[in-house]
């Protein structure tokens, strides 16, 4: 069999090239820190990296949402805990101002003092988040939830619309809230059966026009009235709680499933360092001692073996 002198050329070329080739593959993994430099190069786990990708991104979003609840809840959580704090204190004074023994200058300076928590209550009653939406407004997140007329009437300007978030598998949690849901009418019964309700600032109004003329049934109902508010905001600092607990529970799901889904797109997709740097080393002598026998073989010819 005759090996031509160019077909010798040609497959020690052909070699070189194929040695500097897979040289510098590796050389462009090691740059990229990535098994998988394009999809040509193994389709099939270029379709698992992109698979598991979307599926962290999907994750990803689900727990960035859960999150902008999470701190809403607290917002509302704070809110409604001062607001608690100061009801305490509106029946503290109710019940003070109830009191036989109280002159009227007394009371007018406890009237003085339920005003201004009035006007804490309805500062709390428009909380803001911290995108500047209102708390308590329903879907109308911006408008302020409570607002005082011409005549001083404090009246709800949301909504009772209900948006709920997913949080798990086949389970909701509420992310706004009605400021008629926290901050609740009272319902007044006469003795007799009959029954009537009264708005939530509309009620204090009149236990402190009762303080202000010393009225003593107006002074006992605004006690009971005062029971009920603190029921109300007790009631719903219980459900946001229980939100907040339902969603960090579901942020710990994500959490995990997320690691998992990072440490098999790391097995698939990132590079073995170590490995790398021997494979790169072994084709590096490789190359060179291609290029050695190349230049050796290129200098032998059929006159060089006659002389």
């Amino acid at each position: 069999m005759k090996v031509s002198t160019s077909f010798l050329f040609d497959r020690a070329t052909q070699n070189l090239q194929n040695l500097q080739g897979r040289l510098s593959t590796t050389q462009a993994q090691m740059a990229a820190t990535k098994q998988i430099l394009s999809p040509s190069d193994s389709p099939d786990k270029a379709a698992a990296i992109q698979r598991l990708q979307g599926e962290i991104d999907r994750q990803q979003s689900h727990s960035n949402t859960l999150k902008v609840a999470m701190r809403r809840y607290q917002a509302e959580e704070a809110a409604m805990s001062s607001a608690n704090n100061v009801l305490i204190r509106v029946k503290e004074l109710a019940l003070q101002a109830s009191n036989g023994t109280l002159s009227q200058s007394e009371r007018n300076a406890i009237a003085v003092e339920l005003k201004s928590l009035r006007g804490q209550l309805l500062s709390l009653g428009n909380t803001q988040d911290d995108s500047g939406n209102f708390l308590f407004s329903g879907t109308r997140v911006n408008t302020p939830a409570f607002a005082e007329d011409a005549d001083g009437v404090i009246e709800y300007q949301g909504d009772q619309t209900r948006t709920n978030i997913p949080a798990g598998a086949e389970r909701t949690v509420q992310f706004t809230r009605s400021g008629v849901d926290v901050f609740s009418r009272v319902i007044r019964n006469d003795g007799n059966g009959n029954t009537s309700s009264k708005s939530f600032f509309g009620a204090l109004d009149e236990l402190i026009g009762a303080v202000e003329t010393s009225s003593e049934a107006g002074m006992t109902r605004g006690v009971n009235d005062a029971n009920q508010m603190i029921d109300s905001v007790s009631l719903a600092l219980a459900k946001t709680g229980s939100d907040q607990q339902v969603v960090q529970q579901q942020l710990d799901v994500l959490d995990q499933t997320a690691l998992r889904l990072k440490t098999s797109l790391s097995e698939v997709q990132d590079l073995d360092y170590a490995q790398a740097v021997t494979k790169m080393n072994k084709e590096m002598l490789a190359l060179e001692a291609a290029m050695s026998s190349f230049a050796k073989v290129s200098g032998v010819s059929l006159f060089d073996y006659l002389r």
